[in-house]
């Protein structure tokens, strides 16, 4: 009669379970975009999720009380600070990192060309992850993070404030140039955005989407190519 085989003895330890999905979001640096971000932050820590808000030093302490709130909680809410110093050939003050603190509407212009300056810093905070962060969700008009995200092949979502109509708008305008149409007519003509479910007609003074006066085509350009480019 063969010996009998004895089998192993099942093993006793356990694998350590996965650390959670970890969210960067980097809202526009306006109390506008910011306050729906972090509203989104909330939601993905109530399920879990490791959620970083990513913005300005100043941006951050107004956030502090909101990010002990969430610690009281238990809830894994996150802020990281990015350093922004506006350039000194863009005019602003040396402290200007939220939109509210505009003084004059001819700053603006030049308050969202420095918001590029960001992308350095912001690339060097996503790099130094380990592990990478499982996404990125970027405001619609902070395009520079869409670099680092196909540069470490992270899935990268974009936040667009506005409505889904007033995106749609906005999209359509751009692809049948619309925007060209009305910079080269006159204030008054009114003109029809192709591929609506319901008709739109916009003139000058009310042109469809942002970034659509003189000045911003570049971040207009850049602000569409990062949205086509995103997963959704």
């Amino acid at each position: 009669m063969a010996p009998t085989e004895h089998a192993p003895a099942a093993s006793t330890t356990t694998m350590p379970p996965p650390p959670p999905p970890h969210f960067i979001l980097v809202p526009l640096v306006a109390q506008g975009h910011i306050i729906p971000m972090v509203d989104l932050v909330r939601l993905l820590a109530e399920r879990g999720a490791r959620a970083t808000v990513v913005t300005t030093p100043l941006n951050v302490a107004r956030l502090h009380g909101v990010a002990e709130h969430a610690a009281r909680a238990g809830l894994p809410l996150e802020l990281m600070e990015l350093p922004f110093p506006p350039p000194a050939s863009s005019g602003l003050p040396h402290d200007c990192q939220n939109a509210d603190m505009i003084r004059d509407n001819a700053q603006f212009l030049p308050f969202f060309f420095a918001l590029r300056e960001l992308a350095g810093p912001f690339d060097a905070y996503v790099r130094s992850l380990a592990p990478r962060p499982s996404c990125i969700v970027s405001d619609w008009c902070c395009p520079w993070t869409a670099a680092t995200a196909t540069s470490l092949g992270i899935p990268r979502l974009f936040f667009h404030r506005p409505s889904c109509f007033f995106a749609l708008c906005e999209l359509q305008a751009v692809d049948h140039g619309v925007l060209e149409r009305l910079a080269a007519g006159g204030d008054d003509e009114r003109h029809a955005v192709p591929g609506m479910p319901v008709p739109v007609t916009v003139t000058k003074a009310i042109p469809p989407g942002l970034f659509t006066y003189r000045g911003t085509e570049v971040l207009r350009l850049e602000a569409m190519d990062a949205m086509r480019t995103a997963r959704t």
